[in-house]
């Protein structure tokens, strides 16, 4: 039974590195504007903007609430194996970060600008002082967390809908320019060469760290640990409840979720996506939303393997999930590659980003099983054990 809910975990782990790269694509193939707005699409089309809702509502902060989640309940997998080896786990967890840290660094700066690495290093601190906590004290922290950033969105709208229109327009120039229009710098450089797409990448690397992470990625982040944390010592991760209740939970939380998302995705339409509307109002119904669809996304797979269905799927996403981290990596790498090397960046339409996305799955499915074959564990999961004295 142990052996089975540890493969739950790996199941979990590779649809959510494989489901990542159907929101990360629209990073590395349009300008960032075009995340958090269809009207902001290098290419319009009826087929692209269904394509860009599908990801809103399927896709869209869903998987990398599935991510970070799981980044809570391994934090307490760690520690309870080091604990029950008689050694202290915070050493070696806090050399796990640092490890992480200059991982990400590396991948921001110099890969792939949309990295979400530097975030879990820094905000896994947080689970590991709830490591020893009641599960329900830790859920209600994390919803807590969770709580203050929609608190903090609502404040910085309330503000921004205080300023005269032309004081607006300064300030989404100065601060918001990236999120909320179509940057031609942006084009050019991602068009351009390497060392001109770099100074980009770091610029927007940095708004990600210095300004997006404190406004808005620490409570995500940090409130998801928290709840995955808890969700594992309540057996939900781990995959000790019934078939039954993963059944139910899946089959009321997806839909309840998805509906979430489409009363915020209906508002934008209505208000036509205007800023600061969409942006930091209308996004909460996505921000809670995704929430309970990650969860009813973890319980389906967690029915599904439990019932031992689909079991040659159910394999080959478990040898992507032992290697995720390496996975995650390679998406960058071949997106990076196909998007800003071969010059395919702002000229992919909808069907191109859906084949991108088929051509990466087909290749990390195959590639894990072979690795998995000759090595233990992925690459960069090797360097990072070693770096952190496992």
């Amino acid at each position: 039974m142990n052996q089975s809910r540890h493969t739950l975990l790996d199941v979990i782990r590779g649809a959510a590195v494989l489901g990542i790269l159907l929101m990360n694509i629209r990073l590395f193939s349009e300008p960032y504007a075009a995340y958090f707005s269809p009207l902001m699409l290098s290419t319009h089309s009826s087929l692209g903007h269904l394509w860009w809702q599908l990801q809103h509502l399927l896709a869209d902060q869903k998987f990398m609430a599935i991510f970070s989640m799981l980044f809570g309940a391994s934090t307490a997998l760690i520690c309870d194996k080091r604990s029950q080896a008689g050694q202290s786990p915070y050493g070696y967890y806090f050399k796990r970060l640092l490890i992480l840290l200059a991982f990400g660094l590396v991948h921001a700066y110099l890969i792939w600008h949309g990295d979400i690495l530097v975030y879990y290093a820094v905000c896994g601190v947080i689970p590991l002082l709830f490591v020893r906590a009641p599960a329900g004290l830790t859920l209600f922290c994390g919803l807590a967390t969770l709580a203050m950033g929609s608190i903090n969105s609502l404040t910085t709208f309330a503000a921004l809908k205080q300023l005269p229109e032309h004081i607006l327009f300064d300030v989404i120039t100065q601060h918001f320019a990236h999120s909320a229009l179509i940057n031609q710098a942006e084009l050019d450089a991602f068009s351009g060469n390497w060392f001109e797409q770099l100074a980009m990448r770091a610029q927007l690397a940095k708004e990600f760290h210095l300004s997006t992470f404190p406004a808005w990625g620490v409570f995500r982040v940090s409130g998801l640990m928290l709840i995955g944390l808890a969700l594992y010592r309540f057996g939900f991760i781990s995959g000790h409840l019934s078939r039954r209740f993963y059944g139910y939970f899946a089959l009321c939380a997806i839909p309840v979720g998805i509906t979430m998302s489409l009363a915020g995705l209906w508002f934008n339409h209505q208000q036509q996506w205007l800023f600061p509307d969409y942006f930091f109002r209308y996004a909460l119904w996505n921000y809670w939303g995704s929430v309970l669809t990650a969860c009813g996304y973890m319980a389906l797979l967690a029915y599904i393997s439990l019932r031992s269905w689909l079991s040659r799927l159910r394999d080959y996403l478990s040898l992507v999930g032992r290697m995720a981290l390496s996975n995650y990596l390679l998406q960058s790498l071949l997106c990076s590659v196909w998007f800003y090397g071969l010059g395919f960046y702002a000229n992919t339409g909808a069907v191109g980003a859906i084949l991108t996305i088929a051509t990466v799955w087909m290749i990390q499915l195959g590639l894990s099983k072979w690795w998995l074959m000759h090595y233990p564990s992925g690459p960069a999961e090797l360097l990072w054990r070693t770096l952190s004295g496992r």
